[in-house]
């Protein structure tokens, strides 16, 4: 059986279990010794001390957040990594020290306000709530409460700032390509005309790359180190490989031939881990030519998308290459990209009703 602690702490006494004390606000002596003795026997001070009606310890938030995060190892790397930062950034440093029978929805509502202060994005409170209502969940089912505070709290609305697309004209394209050279060149023209996200081009091996029938296999990606299957199910894809890119996958060729499968290696020989060796680059060549706006490797994603639907592409063949899981994710992207319809005449109807009657 545990013992009961007391402490003198500048005249207040404090006591508990373990590490864990609490003031009593009263006086340090023995006559209070002897009350607190008795109420903490009979129960008076069970929540206070994280026990629970079974005499079991109640477990702090910090606890089940672990066995939470214990469960969610299996997902991807990039996925783990945002609940991880979610988990130490966010919630421990909120919660730490706190009870699951302590939080009531009111605490919850605090913590959201709290992250919109912060002008956190919706996604990373998302990641929270979602966190939070795992743990209180495995609260409920270890009989320790029988509300989940999280569900009882609806998510902060907070209208999202559209960000602007600024793709690159073709006149920046070709002044880049044009001031860029070896696999630097190749790598930009590859995502300036594939629409592919960085990540899948660096995930590239030449076993996915057929000449012959000018087709790019699209089934892997590549994030925070670690080589992982493609983004969604409809990231998984077969695309045209257009004249334009051919001609910048035939030259990586020569840059790196069958030295590994991946097409873009390092000086050591193994394919990158991350993007930034070329989007350091990418940010020099676009400073060294007196770019205004310093534009991310995404942009060439956004270019791609642009310039196809402000030619008249067809938008599926845009939205399949891009690997959207519909059209409607690609139109609400970049209708505004796309050429104003000329006023639809329809010739037999206008001619049958003239004037609004039949002639």
């Amino acid at each position: 059986m545990r013992k009961l602690r007391f402490k003198n702490r500048n005249g207040i006494l404090y006591f508990g279990y373990g590490d864990r004390l609490i003031s009593s606000k009263k006086k340090f002596n023995n006559v209070n010794i002897n009350i607190l003795k008795n109420e903490v026997e009979n129960g008076v001070h069970n929540t206070k001390l994280g026990i629970g009606e079974d005499n079991a310890p109640i477990p702090s938030i910090t606890l089940l957040l672990k066995k939470v995060m214990k469960d969610k190892q299996h997902l991807k790397h990039k996925t783990l990594l945002a609940y991880k930062s979610a988990s130490n950034d966010k919630i421990i440093p909120y919660f730490d020290g706190k009870l699951v029978t302590e939080i009531k929805p009111i605490h919850i509502k605090q913590f959201q306000d709290m992250l919109l202060e912060r002008e956190l994005g919706m996604s990373s409170i998302n990641l929270c709530r979602v966190l939070l209502k795992d743990i209180f969940d495995l609260a409920i089912i270890e009989e320790h409460i029988t509300i989940n505070p999280v569900r009882m709290i609806r998510p902060p609305k907070r209208k999202a700032k559209k960000k602007k697309i600024e793709p690159f004209t073709l006149d920046e394209i070709d002044a880049l390509l044009s001031s860029t050279q070896g696999e630097l060149r190749n790598f930009l023209g590859i995502s300036f005309f594939t629409g592919m996200r960085s990540g899948e081009v660096l995930a590239l091996k030449w076993e996915d790359i057929d000449f012959e029938t000018d087709t790019i296999s699209i089934s892997k990606t590549i994030a925070e180190g670690i080589v992982n299957s493609a983004k969604t199910e409809s990231s998984c894809r077969d695309i045209e490989m257009i004249d334009s890119a051919r001609e910048f996958f035939k030259s990586q060729q020569l840059e790196s031939g069958l030295k590994n499968s991946y097409l873009f290696l390092t000086k050591k020989g193994t394919h990158h881990n991350t993007n930034y060796y070329f989007y350091r680059l990418f940010r020099e060549a676009q400073a060294n030519l007196g770019f205004e706006k310093i534009k991310t490797l995404h942009t060439t994603r956004h270019t791609f998308a642009s310039i196809m639907l402000n030619n008249g592409i067809d938008p599926l063949w845009v939205s399949s290459t891009l690997g959207h899981e519909n059209l409607q994710i690609t139109l609400k992207i970049y209708t505004h990209f796309m050429p104003k319809k000329k006023k639809m005449s329809i010739g037999f109807l206008e001619k049958r009703y003239k004037n609004g009657s039949v002639v």
